[in-house]
């Protein structure tokens, strides 16, 4: 949420993020609204010359709408737009949109190496104050720095009372801010919960529309109805994938050299 705290069950109101499954759209983080695409949100700007598509000019991603065709859209009530551009569509033509559309990614963001730090100076000193000799910041800081540049809450006092409920945050944040950067993977390796529910889990949001979608209306007021998670797939994860296999003509070079385990 926009001052900083979880969602901790989606089905159920919390006074205190302020959270509320009626209006799950209100009051978010401000990357949510930068990297995803929600119900109601206006996907096109220009003309839509068939009449039988008209109703896609908005994101139509509760249960049973239009963007929900497994085939062609979203698995999971959400789309991500982190990268592309609303106007990238058939429609539109935004970005050369029936030619190509390249993304581009940095191999390292500032704000990757606040949280490298962060977990770094946390894990290191066993504190959430901890911090380099070196360096002003402690590894709270350090996370509230890019905090501060999203506009978004600093971590709450109750994450600073011990290491592990300050890792819980540090995980929770590398998720929301480098979200869809390709880190996740090796990050739930090094901090061994590749195997742990529920990161391995792949779930989807369905819910239905409180009433007819109103165009007028900004999308983060829309009211929703039944709103719940159904799990689409669960990884079947093991201790093997801690590890990379070794190629087999390294591995039967002589028998002291064996593959890793599990391969």
């Amino acid at each position: 949420m926009a001052n900083g705290l979880p969602i901790k069950d989606v089905t159920q109101a919390d006074s205190e993020s302020g959270y509320n499954p009626e209006y799950p759209w209100k009051g978010r983080d401000p990357r949510f609204y930068n990297d995803i695409v929600f119900d109601g949100v206006k996907m096109v700007a220009g003309s839509i010359p068939n009449a039988s598509e008209a109703n896609n000019r908005y994101a139509n991603l509760h249960t049973g709408g239009s963007y929900r065709d497994i085939a062609t859209g979203s698995r999971t009530g959400y789309l991500l737009f982190k990268f592309v551009p609303r106007t990238a569509n058939k429609y539109d033509q935004g970005y050369s949109y029936d030619k190509s559309l390249n993304i581009h990614l940095p191999y390292m963001r500032l704000a990757d190496v606040y949280l490298m730090y962060a977990e770094a100076a946390a894990m290191g000193y066993g504190s959430p104050t901890g911090k380099s000799a070196s360096y002003s910041k402690t590894a709270v800081d350090a996370i509230n720095v890019i905090r501060d540049r999203a506009s978004v809450g600093r971590v709450a006092s109750k994450f600073l009372g011990s290491l592990d409920l300050f890792m819980e945050e540090v995980r929770r944040e590398r998720a929301v801010e480098l979200s869809f950067e390709g880190h996740r993977f090796n990050d739930l390796r090094r901090w061994l919960l590749l195997t742990q529910s529920p990161y391995t889990l792949k779930k989807s949001l369905e819910f239905d529309r409180a009433s007819t979608l109103d165009p007028n209306k900004d999308p983060k007021e829309n009211r929703v109805l039944n709103i719940r998670e159904t799990t689409i797939l669960e990884r079947k994860f093991t201790d093997k994938h801690y590890w990379l296999p070794l190629k087999n003509n390294d591995a039967n070079l002589y028998l002291e050299f064996a593959q890793n385990p599990g391969w």
